[in-house]
């Protein structure tokens, strides 16, 4: 049961993601327009037309296959579809990318002096993502499709999670919405065949997730299980720190506010602090580990931590990555001189209020309405134009589809109010798209925070399929009989 006070948040939240919705339906569909030769003609009869068939998909799912039908029929297509993807395109790792996949060879081989190299002592905290790596190939060779194929089963365990918090959130008929989505899904697709360390962290932390949303850290270990998932996927990629942001937010505003007045808010409390605990201790382990073996001299923390910050207020790269700002910081000695070379210049790029409120305009047009640039990342130098405009064009269209069903379920959740746990994914994709107002931004970032508009926009695609099942009985109620229409 949500408290007075816990409903008015979720609905304020439900409001300001009305907005968000709106605005990457409107530069979404502008964007993508520009892909089509008829223009926005097509565009919005290619997305009516997958609304549709989505929505009867969906109208069958429910109707005729069980759950574990359903799951299993799912899974094989999220599997499949990846499998196919990723023995037909032979994506070599490029940049961080190599740089990691390079340090797990090492690693494999028994030769641990990359962490010493100078990519992995300015971003010390990708030394975890290459270990696994190292882990991998060490069990199963080093031929990257072993890995690739960790990408598939990690994006499947996705679609699992995606659809059991849809379900705990809205529905049955919503989880299965947004796992059917996900499956097909494009860029998540394309994106199996890169070296990525998101396929992995975004598992472990909307694992964490599910976990806080299924029992609100009421069960007797739960704070434990979330600190290890949360703990281990910043190890991978390092967004712990936001997604602990987001448990503190849901924990207060949706389970200690309602029960400041119970003696139990201090147990909840305490083991929230243990979460972060446990979290903590998960870093300061394997920074200890790593040090005192000689893989790293630091410990694996943001050893640059006005960089990102630096590069997302450039105005001449619209806040994405800067190769003249790199070449400006290297001169630099690692340490308090860079980054207070880094700080300077953050300081005046923040000096013309009117350039950087109009950087923050256009980065968040690019983030949340541009194409997806897996694309890039994954067909890369292959000559394969065709191909990739095709792709561009179906994800296009699925963006289109999901910011239509995001918008109508806002909508609804900021009239009606929502669940803490819908709320939860809300708060969390908020605050995402805030944070990527001011720190580097690049389209393939949203892979981190999208099983949270998979999650959302379910609702929508429910609310939808409601009105259709009523609108039908309406139909066969108000239809003559044959006597009737003989007259």
């Amino acid at each position: 049961m949500i408290s007075s006070t816990s409903k008015w948040v979720s609905r304020l939240l439900a409001v300001c993601g009305f907005g968000l919705f709106a605005w990457m339906l409107w530069y979404s569909s502008a964007n993508a327009s520009s892909y089509f030769e008829s223009g926005r003609t097509a565009a919005v009869l290619l997305t009516g037309g997958a609304a549709v068939v989505l929505l009867l998909l969906l109208f069958a799912a429910t109707r005729y296959l069980g759950r574990g039908v359903f799951l299993a029929a799912v899974l094989s297509i999220a599997i499949g579809a990846r499998l196919i993807w990723i023995f037909t395109v032979d994506t070599q790792p490029v940049s961080d990318f190599l740089d990691m996949h390079s340090g797990a060879l090492s690693a494999a081989s028994g030769d641990f002096s990359f962490g010493t190299n100078d990519y992995f002592t300015r971003w010390g905290y990708q030394i975890g993502f290459a270990l696994y790596e190292a882990f991998i190939i060490t069990l199963f060779g080093t031929d990257p499709i072993v890995l690739k194929v960790f990408n598939v089963l990690f994006q499947a365990g996705t679609a699992i999670l995606v659809y059991l918090s849809t379900a705990r959130a809205f529905s049955e008929t919503g989880g299965r919405a947004a796992a059917l989505l996900y499956a097909v899904y494009v860029p998540n697709i394309m994106m199996c065949s890169v070296l990525t360390n998101q396929h992995i962290s975004v598992f472990f932390f909307f694992l964490g997730v599910y976990m806080i949303i299924h029992r609100g850290l009421a069960g007797k270990w739960d704070w434990l299980a979330v600190g290890l998932c949360f703990g281990f996927a910043h190890l991978m990629r390092p967004l712990g720190g936001f997604f602990l942001v987001g448990l503190v937010a849901y924990i207060v505003l949706f389970k200690l506010l309602p029960s400041i007045r119970e003696r139990k808010w201090g147990a909840l409390a305490a083991r929230t602090a243990g979460a972060i605990a446990v979290y903590l201790l998960v870093q300061q382990l394997a920074s200890f580990a790593l040090v005192q073996t000689g893989v790293t001299a630091s410990p694996l923390s943001n050893q640059e931590p006005y960089w990102k910050f630096m590069i997302g207020l450039n105005p001449d790269t619209n806040g994405g990555w800067s190769y003249d700002d790199t070449v400006y910081v290297l001169q630099f000695p690692q340490g308090e001189e860079r980054n207070g070379a880094e700080l300077e210049l953050l300081k005046q790029r923040l000096t013309d209020k009117r350039q950087v409120g109009e950087l923050f305009l256009s980065k968040a047009r690019s983030m949340w309405g541009a194409e997806d640039s897996a694309a890039m990342w994954s067909i890369q130098d292959q000559v394969r134009p065709e191909l990739q405009k095709r792709l561009i064009q179906i994800e296009r269209i699925q963006y289109v589809l999901l910011a239509q069903f995001a918008l109508i379920a806002a909508g609804v959740m900021a009239y009606r109010g929502a669940s803490a746990e819908a709320s939860m994914f809300m708060l969390l994709l908020l605050g995402y798209a805030a944070l990527h107002i001011v720190i580097e931004m690049q389209t393939r970032y949203r892979i981190d925070i999208f099983p949270c508009v998979f999650i959302l926009q379910s609702f929508g695609a429910t609310v939808l399929l409601n009105s259709f099942k009523r609108w039908r009985k309406t139909q066969v109620k108000f239809r003559p009989s044959g006597l009737e229409r003989g007259l």
